[in-house]
C-alpha cells in the first residue's frame, strides 16, 4: 500500500509491541508497549541506556518490525504500507 502526503494525519500507536533485536533475541528489548502518539503533538522519549528509545525510533522507521503486535500509522499497519514510498514520508508525519 502507498500513501500520499496529503492522506497522511499522523496518528501513531504501538500496540501490545514485543521486540527483540536478533542479534540477541533472549533479552526483551520491549514488552507488550501500548501506546499512542496523537497528530501535531511533541512528545520526549526519556529513560536510561537500554530501555528502548532507540528502538522506538527504529520500529517506527521500519528499519525493524516487532516480533509481535503492531505499529500503526492512522490505523494502518505500518508492515502493509510500501516501505520505500512510507520512508519518503516519515519526515512530513506528525
Amino acid at each position: 500500500m502507498i500513501l500520499k502526503r496529503d492522506e497522511v494525519k499522523g496518528k501513531i500507536e504501538f500496540v501490545d509491541v514485543c521486540f527483540n533485536y536478533p542479534s540477541n533475541p533472549d533479552l526483551k528489548v520491549l514488552k507488550n508497549l501500548n501506546i499512542t502518539f496523537e497528530a501535531g503533538s511533541t512528545i520526549g522519549l526519556i529513560g536510561p541506556s537500554g530501555s528502548g528509545k532507540s528502538t522506538i525510533i527504529q520500529l517506527l522507521e521500519r528499519y525493524y518490525d516487532p516480533v509481535s503486535g503492531s505499529v500503526k500509522l492512522d490505523g494502518i499497519d505500518l508492515k502493509t504500507l510500501n516501505l520505500t514510498s512510507y520512508r519518503q514520508l516519515v519526515g512530513y508525519v506528525g
